[in-house]
C-alpha cells in the first residue's frame, strides 16, 4: 500500500510548528526574442515551439522581426499540412487529431474539409489493428459526440460496445437509439438485471510480482509485491495501481521482476501478465492476460459521488484474496494527486488492495483503490474514473503515459491561477508569461481553479501548442504556448537549479526579500502568504523576519526539509525554532 509522505512530512515534522519560508518571486527579463531560433525549430519539425516563437514575436517583435511572420506562418503551415496527410495516409487518426487542434490554436486552417470530430469518428471506426475496440469505446466516450453519428454507425458503435462489454456505454448508445426510434435488438438484455456482489470476484484478480529474495538484517527472504487489479474489457485487459507493478517498467530498479495473476477461483494458479501502459503521475497501470475473463466492470456514466454514497471494495488485502468490504464515501476532492483530486471512503482498506476496483450500489465502477494512511483508521482514497476515462484509451497505446507541462506554480485566486513561480527555460516563461500573471483561459475555456486546467490537459499531448489567455497588471492578453512534458517531480528536478528564496513560494505558500546576506546564513523577511498554505495555516504572517538553519532535500522521499528560527510578529516577535518539511508532488504546478 502507498502511503503519503505529504503526511509523514508535513504533518509530523514540525519542531515548533508546520512553517514555511517565501523567496522574492523570480523575475527574470523576457529572453531574447530569435528568428533563428524558430527556424531552428522548423528544421526540428518542433511544430508547437514554432507556433510559440511566432506568437511571441507578434506581441514582443521588433518591425523589422514582425515584418518576416508571414514568411515562418508558410512555412510551418508546410509543415503540419505535411505531416497531417501523412498520418492520414497511415490511418493515424488520434495523432491527426491533436496536430488539428495544435493547427487551429495557432489560428491556422487546414485543407480540406476533416473537422475534430470526423477524425475522431474515423479513429471510432478504423479497420487498422492500432485500435483495439476497447480502445475505441474508450476513444468515444470521451470525445465523440454522438448527435453527429448517422444511424448506422450508431448502431455499429452499439455492437461494438457489446462485444467489449461496456454497460454504461450500452446504456448510453439505447438511449440514442430510442431518441431517433432505432431498433436495438437484443442489446439491452441483461443490463438491467442485478448483480450479486460475489459476481464482482470473477472480474478482480490478485497482482503478484516476484522480485527474487532480499536480505534483512543478514537473512535472505522472498521479496514479493501484493496488490488487486479488475477487467476492463473481454480481451483480457486489467487496470491496477502503477505503484504495484513499478519494478516491471521502472529503468532504476536493478534485480529481479516477474508479474502474474491469480483469479478468484484459482489460488494455485499463477499466470503471466504483461505491462501494457502506465501512468506514474496518476499511479494506475494497463495488464495484458491471454484469456477472457468472466466478468466486466465499467466506469460509471460521471455521477456525482456525495458524501455518504454507499460503496464496496474488492481487493486481496494481505493476500488474502476475494476479500469485499462495504463503507461510504466520506469526502471527495482531496488535493492528493499532482494533477486530480481523490474519493476519501471509509472502507477497511489495506495492503494487497492497492489497485482495487471501488464500486457504487448500481454495480458502476467509482474509482481504483489506491493509498490510505497507516496511522489513522478507516481514512482510505480512490481515483476517481472521471480522471481515468480520458487517460485509458492512451494506456492501450503502450508505454509510459506522458502527461503536458506549461512550466508554472501557481495560486488560485478570484480572477483565474496567478503565476508564483516560473520554471527556468520552461515554455510559460519563453512565452514572456511573467510572475503575478493570471491565467484566465486555455484553447478559449475559462480557468478558475487549477482543477479546470487539469482537466483540459488529460485530453491534450506533450507536444501540442494551445492558446492561453491571461492578464498581466490588468491588461488582458493572450498568446500561443507549447506544451512541455511533465517531469514525474517538477519541483525537485529544479531545487538544485534556482535559488532557496525563489523556490519557497511553490514549496511552502508565501513570498520573502532578503534582509541580508553573510557568512552565517541569508536573513528573511516574509512579504505575502497565500490563503491555504503551510505557511498561512500555521500562523505565518507578512514582515515576520527569520533565517534558515537548515535545507535538507531527501532525495528518496522526494521530499525538502526546512528549519528556521523566527520571530513571528503574532507572538511579539519572540524567536522559535521550526522544522518544515514540503512534499514535491504538490498539485499547485501546472
Amino acid at each position: 500500500m502507498k502511503r503519503f509522505y505529504l503526511f509523514l512530512i508535513v504533518a509530523s515534522l514540525a519542531l515548533v510548528s508546520c512553517v514555511q519560508t517565501s523567496p522574492l518571486l523570480r523575475q527574470t527579463s523576457l529572453q531574447e526574442l530569435s528568428v533563428s531560433n524558430i527556424k531552428n525549430d522548423l528544421a526540428d519539425e518542433n511544430i508547437a515551439r514554432v507556433l510559440q516563437g511566432i506568437s511571441s514575436l507578434s506581441r514582443r517583435g521588433t518591425d523589422e522581426e514582425k515584418a518576416l511572420i508571414p514568411e515562418l506562418q508558410n512555412k510551418v503551415f508546410g509543415l503540419i499540412d505535411r505531416n497531417f496527410t501523412d498520418f492520414i495516409k497511415k490511418k493515424d487518426y488520434s495523432s491527426a487529431a491533436s496536430l488539428l487542434l495544435t493547427a487551429e490554436a495557432g489560428s491556422l486552417k487546414l485543407p480540406g474539409s476533416w473537422t475534430y470530430q470526423d477524425l475522431i469518428s474515423s479513429a471510432v471506426f478504423s479497420e487498422s489493428t492500432d485500435y483495439t475496440e476497447s480502445r475505441k469505446i474508450y476513444i468515444a466516450r470521451n470525445k465523440l459526440d454522438l448527435s453527429l453519428l448517422s444511424n448506422e454507425e450508431i448502431q455499429e458503435l452499439l455492437g461494438i460496445s457489446q462485444r467489449v462489454g461496456d454497460t454504461f456505454y450500452i446504456k448510453k448508445l439505447l438511449d440514442e437509439s430510442d431518441t431517433r426510434s432505432l431498433p436495438s435488438g437484443a442489446a439491452g438484455e441483461g443490463l438491467t438485471k442485478s448483480v450479486a456482489k460475489a459476481d464482482y470476484l470473477k472480474g478482480t484478480v490478485t497482482i503478484l510480482v516476484n522480485r527474487g529474495m532480499k536480505i534483512e538484517a543478514g537473512i535472505g527472504m522472498p521479496d514479493r509485491v501484493i496488490g488487486s487489479g479488475f477487467f476492463i474489457d473481454k480481451a483480457g485487459y486489467i487496470l491496477t495501481n502503477y505503484h504495484v507493478i513499478e519494478s516491471e517498467v521502472d529503468p532504476e530498479f536493478e534485480g529481479f521482476s516477474r508479474l502474474y495473476i491469480r483469479l478468484w477461483n484459482n489460488q494455485n494458479l499463477k499466470i503471466p501478465a504483461k505491462v501494457v501502459g502506465w501512468d506514474k503521475i496518476f499511479d494506475i497501470a494497463l495488464l495484458k492476460v491471454e484469456l477472457k475473463p468472466e466478468f466486466i466492470f465499467s466506469f460509471s456514466s460521471g455521477k456525482d459521488y456525495l458524501p455518504g454514497t454507499p460503496i464496496i471494495a474488492i481487493g486481496s488485502p494481505g493476500g488474502l484474496e476475494n476479500t469485499i468490504t462495504s463503507g461510504i464515501i466520506s469526502a471527495s476532492g482531496r488535493k492528493f494527486l499532482q494533477m486530480g483530486t481523490v474519493i476519501q471512503v471509509d472502507v477497511p482498506i489495506n495492503h494487497g488492495n492497492s489497485g482495487g476496483p471501488l464500486i457504487d450500489s448500481e454495480g458502476e465502477l467509482v474509482g481504483v483503490v489506491f493509498a490510505g494512511i497507516e496511522q489513522f483508521e478507516g481514512i482510505n482514497f480512490a481515483i476517481p474514473g472521471e480522471y481515468l476515462v480520458p487517460l485509458i484509451p492512451k494506456l492501450y497505446s503502450g508505454g509510459r503515459l506522458g502527461h503536458p507541462f506549461l512550466g508554472a506554480a501557481v495560486e488560485e485566486v478570484d480572477q483565474g491561477l496567478r503565476i508564483i513561480y516560473r520554471f527556468p527555460g520552461r515554455n510559460i516563461e519563453q512565452a514572456g508569461l511573467l510572475a503575478d500573471d493570471i491565467i484566465i483561459s486555455l484553447n478559449g475555456r475559462e480557468i478558475k481553479s487549477i482543477d479546470d486546467i487539469n482537466r483540459q490537459f488529460l485530453n491534450l499531448e506533450p507536444g501540442m501548442a494551445v492558446e492561453l489567455g491571461w492578464t498581466s497588471k490588468g491588461e488582458e492578453r493572450s498568446g500561443i504556448v507549447a506544451l512541455d512534458e511533465r517531469p514525474d517531480y517538477p519541483l525537485y528536478d529544479i531545487l538544485d537549479g534556482d535559488i532557496k528564496k525563489n523556490l519557497i513560494p511553490p514549496l511552502f505558500g508565501m513570498t520573502v526579500n532578503n534582509i541580508s546576506e553573510n557568512i552565517f546564513g541569508n536573513e528573511y523577511i516574509v512579504t505575502e502568504v497565500f490563503p491555504g498554505t503551510i505557511a498561512d495555516e500555521t500562523g505565518l504572517s507578512v514582515n515576520d523576519p527569520f533565517s534558515i538553519k537548515k535545507w535538507k532535500i531527501m532525495d528518496d522521499d522526494k521530499a525538502l526539509i526546512m528549519q528556521i528560527r523566527i520571530k513571528k510578529r503574532k507572538a511579539g516577535f519572540l524567536e522559535s525554532g521550526v522544522q518544515l518539511g514540503a512534499y514535491m508532488g504538490t498539485s499547485n504546478v501546472i
